[in-house]
């Protein structure tokens, strides 16, 4: 099947500054890259301010964070959900992005995806946010009738700082390098299919 050109859009899921998930979304950039891809954006939610529902979320003036995620989106063709897990959830800033955009103004940021999902810990664990983020997605795709889907192979990354560096660098862990590429070879290949069924 001839490579098709896609574009990523990345998600680092916590607001923390300098956060175990942006060394992750880092990490992804840097393997897409190396598998040929050019056109990766990444989110980092340091300046994350999507509001609760106690206040309005005005579809006409968003601030510039809320306008840099919704065009990220919108223009992806692949979208990475990279989010640490709290308590076995995902992050509250991840869970919260799906509570205020799937509705039917931002429709459009969930139509034509494949959506692949990461979990990070800086233990052992990142397993139930990627379960928990696949099932609410499968939800919105099936609610709006999307041709979108989302990747089944998921990956988790375990003890964050010593397989990846402040810069998503590799540690050298062989083991962890190998998944992270095989993870990323997949999502480029479920990309492709899905971009290829559109031509």
């Amino acid at each position: 099947m001839r490579r098709l050109l896609m574009k990523h859009t990345i998600l680092s899921g916590s607001s923390r500054k300098n956060s175990a998930s942006l060394k992750v979304a880092k990490g992804m950039a840097r393997v897409l890259k190396e598998l040929g891809e050019a056109d990766i954006e990444l989110v980092d939610f340091e300046d994350y301010d999507i509001p609760f529902f106690n206040k309005e979320l005005d579809v006409n003036d968003l601030s510039p964070f809320q306008q840099r995620l919704a065009d990220a989106m919108r223009k992806a063709d692949s979208i990475i959900f990279i989010t640490p897990e709290y308590n076995w959830f995902p992050s509250a800033e991840m869970t919260h992005l799906v509570h205020r955009l799937a509705e039917d103004h931002f429709k459009d940021l969930w139509e034509h995806k494949v959506f692949s999902f990461v979990g990070v810990s800086s233990g052992r664990g990142g397993r139930m946010p990627t379960v928990q983020m696949g099932y609410v997605i499968d939800k919105i795709i099936n609610v709006f009738g999307l041709e979108s889907l989302t990747n089944p192979k998921s990956f988790e990354v375990q003890f964050t700082s010593k397989v990846l560096d402040k810069e998503g660098d590799s540690l050298g862990n062989e083991e962890f390098d190998k998944g992270f590429r095989l993870f990323a070879e997949y999502l480029i290949r479920l990309n492709n299919r899905l971009l290829a069924s559109r031509q």
